[in-house]
Order: structure tokens, then sequence, then C-alpha cells
């Protein structure tokens, strides 16, 4: 009888015990105060984005924020610094690819996305402007 109690505790307690090797644990960045799982901060670690391109209305990958705008469909070419005058079409996680909500708390202040979130794995991603 005893041993069958101490079985039954076993099974109970061992989803509560702690992971060692820490393999499933990653904190979110303290700036989102949110409760994501993973994030970073920081335009250079912006999430990739999609652009539409003003020339001929493709749409234009940048895998992060330092890369340059290019089209890959006609010539035009465009710096990181001129991000803010395209259209942006989307934020992909880079963790799970999905498509990220984003946003700007500072309208007036800033024309680029200040925050974005994945709505799949709950990635986060701020603007550093402080």
């Amino acid at each position: 009888m005893l041993g069958r109690l101490k079985w039954l505790a076993d099974r109970l307690i061992e989803p509560l015990r702690t992971d060692d090797d820490l393999e499933n644990f990653r904190l979110s960045i303290p700036e989102a105060q949110t409760t994501t799982v993973e994030g970073a901060v920081g335009w250079n670690k912006r999430p990739p984005a999609t652009l539409q391109c003003p020339r001929c209305e493709n749409e234009i990958y940048q895998a992060d924020g330092m890369d340059p705008i290019d089209c890959p469909r006609c010539v035009a070419e465009f710096t990181r610094h001129e991000f803010p005058d395209l259209e942006l079409l989307a934020l992909h996680c880079p963790v799970c690819k999905g498509q990220m909500r984003h946003g700007r708390r500072h309208p007036r202040a800033f024309d680029v996305p200040e925050w974005a979130t994945c709505r799949s794995c709950h990635y986060h991603w701020e603007f550093d402007h402080f």
C-alpha cells in the first residue's frame, strides 16, 4: 500500500519538478513587460519585414533592419534609412515564421513600428528608443 502511495505521489509531482537543463526555458525581454516567451530589443534585431516596392508594387523581403532593401523584380534599391518611406506589408516572426501584429506607440515621434508580437508563439520585439 505504501509503495502505491509513493508511486502516485511521484506521478503527481513529476510535472512540477524543474528542468535542470533549462532546455525549454526562455525569458521574455524585460522592456516588453508582457507574458511572452521570447523576444528582442532594437532596430538591428527587428523581425524580417515584407515591404511593397513603390515602382513595380512587388513584395520586397528585408531580413533585418540593417539590410539594404532591393526589389527582386525591378532595379529599385533603397537604403535601410528609406524603410519609413516604403509601405510595410508584414513583419514575420523569426521563431515560427508567422505574421506578427505590429504598431506604433508614438506615431508623432516615430514613423516605424515600435513593437511587434507573434500571435502563434508569442515572440515579442520592441524598438529601442530610450
